[in-house]
């Protein structure tokens, strides 16, 4: 669910001048992270989202030595081998459990993807030129698509392993500039942190950015007593303070708050609508 969306700048569009620049390799480059590095990046957010409102049973980690699986053929040859030494690495959450990542971004678990699946995923990074904040031109065998956003303003997350940087793109919206990887995690750590996205198991995270804090306590009466739809600035203050009162983020009580939403969501009746479920 959209709140008030407020769209960053979009994707940074310049690049090399001529065909000898646009060539230049980023291989040439040291990395700036190991592959062991990136999985402990990613590793370290999706344990932090365990603790808030995905579910710690669907949290997989590799074996020693990395996923078995997943090979040049498995992955049908479309990823470098740098790639597929990172995706080996990679921890994944179980898809198909209503798990977001972000805005309708439902995470890719590649421990069980086979050629189909990476041939299936292909348009989806083919529709992006792919830059380094450098200013080069990406090689594609190099990114790997995190998470897939799903409707409008979805967010699709892209991983350029070779650089360390995330690319955001919002479905029929527009692409945001590529960031450094930890960045990336730790300012979407942050939204969490301070509820500027609202997650909900089996609803829709809702963006609240520029939603201010409420100065006075709020109650279940005010919210329900609106004539507007469901979803108000009043809304999402009560939400902050439904889920603070339930130890959010660092004590989160994910159980009973999930049920007070439950509750909250009877109370304001249908006449206000809802909170849009998912998936």
């Amino acid at each position: 669910m959209c709140h008030n969306q407020q769209l960053p700048a979009s994707l940074h569009s310049g690049g090399a001048s001529d065909e000898e620049e646009s060539d230049s390799s980023s291989e040439e480059r040291e990395p700036p992270y190991t592959p062991d590095e990136l999985a402990h990046v990613v590793l370290e957010f999706y344990k932090f989202l365990t603790a808030l409102h995905i579910d710690e049973t669907a949290l997989k980690i590799p074996p020693p030595g990395g996923w078995p699986g997943l090979t040049p053929e498995s992955c049908g040859h479309h990823k470098s081998d740098y790639a597929i030494g990172v995706l080996r690495l990679l921890p994944y959450i179980e898809e198909d459990r209503g798990f977001h990542l972000h805005y309708k971004s439902y995470p890719i678990d590649y421990s069980v993807y086979k050629a189909a699946d990476f041939e299936r995923l292909q348009p989806c990074g083919e529709d992006i030129e792919f830059w380094t904040e450098e200013g080069e031109i990406a090689d594609p065998a190099d990114v790997v698509c995190l998470a897939l956003g799903r409707e409008s303003y979805g967010r699709t997350l892209f991983l350029n392993v070779r650089d360390g940087e995330i690319t955001e793109d919002m479905v029929r919206a527009q692409t945001l500039s590529q960031v450094d990887v930890q960045y990336y995690f730790e300012t979407l750590e942050k939204a969490y942190r301070t509820l500027r996205l609202i997650p909900c198991q089996g609803r829709v995270t809702i963006e609240a950015w520029d939603v201010a804090e409420a100065t006075d306590e709020i109650t279940e009466e005010q919210v329900c007593a609106q004539a507007d739809e469901w979803l108000t600035d009043l809304d999402v203050q009560y939400l902050r303070q439904l889920y603070r009162r339930h130890g959010w983020p660092d004590s989160f009580r994910g159980a009973d708050a999930l049920n007070a939403v439950h509750e909250l969501i009877k109370a304001t009746g249908p006449r206000r609508g809802t909170w849009e479920s998912w998936p």
